[in-house]
């Protein structure tokens, strides 16, 4: 993306921002001309950038010709919906820069008298609404079916938003296991729980520790190990892996194995049937 000659740092911030949360940390870079040469630190303060982020992909100085196909943001241009995705989109605010673009189209998205709002929609168009995110349900393994469809229901009811991330409740997880494995002779106790979010790139992976215990004589048995990364569950036991659990925590799906997917109680009408 190019933006020329932007009013204010606030505008260059708002599409930097959309940039970082509709694209994450790669495959975008943001040029903005007529702000100086040297990158404004307010700039990465409004638009809430890491510092790593804005020093890779954002630069003031326009180094090389912008590869097509290119498209000016436009609100009298073509709807934005009957065109492919460019590789360049220009948002020239000063109105002389995008004319040497001959071959241009030029597009819009609502037709918003702002500029910059009306990038925003082009954006949205091409690189949220048609991203055809889910997660690959068809990995989904469980070693017991049974224990998986309670399983999956029970990682629905887990679910929690910590600081806009996706966790697991561990206390869920650990009384559910221990239900599972109850049925298999032994007890489970829970050990650790430890959370790493990745702030840059908002990869979480939460670990859970559990102990086993013989029914009989409560002998040691071993661990369970438990890693969630916000979108896959995986459980091992002493015999290798037990369960992979794919959730989709938007949707309130989970599958504990291909084909077969669980919802909340009153979303299960909506869950996908997959073919094993």
């Amino acid at each position: 993306m190019v933006i020329t000659t932007p009013p204010s740092i606030f505008d260059a911030a708002v599409l930097a921002r959309t940039l970082y949360t509709a694209l994450g940390t790669e495959g975008w870079k943001l040029t903005i001309i007529g702000m100086g040469r040297r990158l404004p630190l307010k700039l990465i303060s409004e638009a809430r950038l890491p510092v790593s982020v804005a020093l890779s992909n954002v630069s003031m100085e326009l180094e090389a010709e912008p590869p097509g196909p290119v498209y000016i943001v436009d609100n009298r241009g073509e709807p934005a919906w009957n065109l492919e995705p460019p590789r360049t989109i220009i948002i020239d605010y000063g109105g002389t820069f995008a004319a040497s673009f001959h071959d241009a189209k030029r597009v819009r998205g609502l037709g918003a008298p702002s500029l910059t709002y009306e990038a925003i929609t082009v954006l949205y168009e091409f690189f949220v609404r048609r991203k055809s995110w889910s997660p690959d349900y068809s990995s989904a393994f469980s070693r017991d079916i049974r224990s998986g469809v309670y399983l999956a229901r029970k990682v629905l009811e887990a679910i929690q938003v910590f600081d806009n991330y996706i966790v697991l409740e561990p206390s869920v997880i650990a009384f559910t296991l221990r239900k599972v494995y109850l049925n298999k002779g032994l007890l489970v106790d829970p050990d650790t729980f430890k959370l790493e979010v990745n702030v840059v790139d908002g990869a979480v992976e939460e670990h859970i520790t559990l102990k086993t215990y013989s029914i009989r004589g409560l002998r040691s048995i071993g661990n369970i190990e438990v890693k969630f990364n916000g979108e896959v569950l995986e459980i091992h036991d002493q015999e290798g892996m037990a369960y992979r659990i794919v959730i989709d925590a938007y949707r309130r799906i989970a599958c504990c194995a291909s084909g077969l997917c669980v919802g909340t109680e009153e979303d299960d009408v909506n869950i996908p049937r997959l073919e094993p």
